[in-house]
């Protein structure tokens, strides 16, 4: 596989967003970067399973960083797509993520994951959902007025029908 195949690869795996923070592409203008996740000093290899599409920003405050071991310090990244991230962090309603276990502290803390633009992007995509959800439900409603609407126009028609015929000498 070209490096060129390998980035596009991982760039779909990723849904085209940060596997750290969520950013999009579109969000940061740009395409992002290719983070070895055990970094190639550490020897991380180039194989997909160790590829992390993210932003410029995670990929240097991740930097070179490995666990010196599999310690119970529970100081090691989350990797994107093989943790369960839900059980080590959670969003609050004001965009910030909080840490449900120490490795999790660790995550937010080694890629500073509560930065005021993240909790800034978290918050209005939470109120852009909202947002959609309430138009979702009042396009539901406007369709639902709409067929009642268009019964009474028959209920109506009938009605006018009816007394032109009582009216018809």
């Amino acid at each position: 596989m070209s490096t060129q195949q390998r980035r596009e690869t991982v760039r779909r795996s990723y849904n085209y967003r940060c596997g750290y923070c969520g950013v999009k592409e579109e969000e940061a203008a740009s395409e992002l970067e290719i983070d070895h996740f055990q970094p190639r000093s550490e020897g991380g290899g180039e194989d997909v399973a160790n590829l992390v599409y993210c932003c410029t920003t995670c990929n240097r405050l991740k930097g070179n960083f490995w666990p010196v071991s599999e310690s119970p310090t529970h100081r090691r990244l989350l990797h994107p797509q093989r943790d369960d991230l839900t059980a080590h962090v959670r969003e609050g309603a004001d965009g910030r993520l909080n840490a449900l276990t120490e490795t999790g502290a660790f995550h937010l803390d080694r890629l500073r994951l509560n930065r005021t633009p993240l909790m800034a992007l978290r918050r209005a995509r939470l109120e852009n959902s909202k947002t959609q959800q309430e138009l979702t439900e009042l396009q539901t409603e406007q369709n639902q007025l709409r067929e009642q609407l268009a019964a009474r126009d028959e209920e109506i028609n009938e009605i006018l029908e009816q007394l032109a015929r009582l009216l018809e000498p």
